[in-house]
């Protein structure tokens, strides 16, 4: 079998570097700008709360010390969403969590500030608490994409890894639901060595349920995952998913897009090439350059956002702390995996 880790690694180098480029002459033309004084994206996890019990979960989501942590309440969501939009507005804002349908009417009212600003969501759920009225409420909302994650073809792949009877089928039928109001839906699926047989079967699920793309990724060693070895690929499943990536994309080529999770390091050092223009707020105010790298700003419960930003924002990923870390995870593995102590936060 080819290579298809390298394969991958290769393509995703040079679209660095063509962005890189592009980016560099725009620049050198007064065309795009050398920092940003706002992020265009930023990505809000609303609560450390969840519905689900995930065997993978990167933020270990509903686990009682996590949940206990999450300081920030809906009130300082919502102060802090006028505060952005004051400050100059966010184009793009990711919704996640946790579950972030579990804020109930909180949600709208944070997605309204924004809203009634120009901005534009991506919103991340298990799709749990999707109903027609739930769907119905949402539908106003403007959208990049709205995500739902299924991490099987069928229920017992999915409700096992997930840890909650039924989530499958409450999950594909909220999917259908928003893919019939003409939403721009994503389908987010984690490959494991226990799905990874059935990736055709999930991507023609996904098809058939009316998906625009589907994310097709894997376990990163973090939270839950740490200690559910069994989840996480080896290198030759990870060049098997690879291929059938490939092989999958030309078939359903202009009909849904498949795309596929970009190695690791190399999503890291994509953000090293270009300025900075995002960041994610967490459930207890520290705001972190993104759920990769474990690098926190600050701390919008104790400053403003803004202050926040250009303090320490705009050339975080310049930060010699930073660069050292990326070039850490080289070291750890040729093939991109993070151990999983080096997801401690760390305060620049």
């Amino acid at each position: 079998m080819k290579n298809y880790i390298d394969m991958a690694n290769r393509l995703d180098l040079k679209r660095i570097e063509t962005d890189k480029k592009r980016i560099e002459k725009l620049q050198a033309e007064g065309k795009y700008p050398l920092y940003f004084s706002m992020p265009t994206t930023i990505q809000y996890e609303l609560t450390g709360d969840c519905n689900l019990k995930c065997a993978h979960c990167y933020n270990r989501s509903g686990d009682s010390d996590v949940v206990r942590n999450a300081k920030m309440t809906p009130e300082d969501w919502k102060t802090l969403s006028r505060q952005i939009v004051k400050d100059g507005g966010v184009f793009q804002c990711i919704l996640s969590g946790g579950e972030p349908l579990l804020m109930g009417k909180h949600l709208y009212e944070i997605m309204d500030i924004l809203s009634d600003d120009g901005t534009s969501f991506i919103l991340i759920t298990n799709g749990l608490l999707l109903n027609k009225e739930t769907v119905e409420k949402l539908a106003k909302y403007r959208y990049y994409w709205f995500q739902i994650s299924i991490d099987g073809s069928t229920p017992e792949l999915h409700d096992s890894f997930r840890g909650v009877k039924n989530s499958w089928s409450r999950a594909v039928q909220g999917a259908m639901d928003i893919a019939d109001k003409n939403i721009r839906l994503t389908i987010a699926h984690t490959v494991t060595p226990q799905n990874l047989d059935y990736l055709p079967d999930m991507v023609e699920l996904a098809y058939k349920i009316g998906a625009s793309s589907i994310e097709v990724g894997e376990v990163l060693p973090s939270g839950r995952a740490a200690s559910n070895e069994d989840i996480i690929l080896t290198v030759e499943q990870r060049n098997l998913m690879l291929k059938m990536i490939s092989e999958l994309s030309l078939e359903y080529e202009g009909t849904m897009q498949i795309e596929r999770s970009m190695n690791v390091t190399l999503s890291m050092k994509k953000y090293v090439t270009t300025p900075n223009n995002g960041c994610i707020i967490r459930p207890n105010g520290d705001v972190r350059l993104d759920c990769m790298a474990p690098f926190v700003i600050g701390n919008v419960l104790k400053d403003p956002f803004k202050k926040i930003w250009i303090e320490k924002g705009i050339n975080a990923w310049k930060n010699e702390r930073v660069l050292k870390f990326i070039d850490s995870i080289d070291a750890v593995s040729q093939k991109g995996d993070i151990p999983n102590h080096v997801y401690q936060d760390v305060y620049l």
